[in-house]
């Protein structure tokens, strides 16, 4: 009888490659590990054996698995042809406006990507904007101090609730709400400016651009000279605020610093 060869290949199902991939450039525990809820189960529950029976330590510290992402309500997949890519999204919208449409559910929930939304999304980013811009134009005398505490002290418990960004949203618009029918001194502003600052650097949905210390100082003094009447001192630091790249818009009593 002839002998026959086999030749074999063994290639490593994608639960051990995924394991041994982590292994590698994250060690054999790590802190957060996300991917959508189809992936539970067999996906994640064969890495957390695999590893876990070798190390007898937790795999990961955080699990956070995602709802579907929908497209007029059906779950986008290839084979539906409904497919839609970030390049292709970008196209039509922000990054802002995107990242404000995601945050705007809960991550473990499912969201549809319509335009009724993304729309949605627009206005909600533009109401923060034109928040912030009257904000700068603010004479009042109306100390909130308090108040933005409060809200800093809300979102963080409301973040910590498993990342729960649409009701941080919630309380940041009621705030909004309240506060646009207030007349908020200079320093309730500033106060409030440094925090949605703060809060933009969690969720990068406003294009805007912390003004330098050095700046803001520059345009108090300036101020100062300008409520003494010294108009000679006021203009130099003008220019030399403009020099730095930022022009004063005056207010009533106040100022507004822009960037060239």
């Amino acid at each position: 009888m002839p002998k026959i060869k086999f030749k074999l290949k063994f290639r490593p199902g994608w639960h051990i490659e995924d394991t041994a991939i982590t292994e590698k450039y994250l060690g054999q525990q790590y802190d957060i590990h996300g991917g959508a809820r189809d992936l539970i189960f067999p996906h994640h529950e064969a890495e957390i054996a695999q590893m876990e029976s070798i190390t007898k330590k937790p795999l990961v510290k955080y699990w956070m698995h995602t709802g579907f992402l929908n497209v007029n309500y059906e779950k986008m997949s290839k084979s539906l042809g409904n497919f839609i890519t970030i390049k292709d999204a970008l196209k039509k919208y922000s990054a802002e406006v995107l990242r404000m449409f995601f945050i705007s559910t809960h991550y473990r929930s499912p969201i549809n990507f319509d335009e009724k939304n993304l729309v949605q999304a627009q206005s909600n980013l533009n109401k923060i904007k034109s928040f912030l811009i009257n904000l700068e134009k603010s004479d009042g005398k109306k100390d909130i101090s308090s108040l933005v505490k409060k809200l800093k002290q809300e979102f963080i418990i409301n973040m910590d609730d498993d990342f729960n960004t649409p009701k941080a949203l919630a309380i940041i618009f009621t705030f909004i709400n309240k506060v646009n029918k207030l007349k908020v001194d200079k320093k309730s502003a500033r106060k409030i400016k440094d925090l949605f600052f703060e809060i933009n650097d969690i969720f990068n949905i406003l294009n805007i651009e912390k003004i330098p210390k050095e700046i803001i100082k520059l345009a108090e003094e300036r101020l100062k000279a300008r409520n003494s009447k010294d108009f000679e001192k006021s203009d130099k630091l003008r220019e030399k605020i403009k020099h730095l790249g930022y022009i004063v818009e005056d207010t009533t009593s106040n100022y507004v610093l822009k960037k060239i």
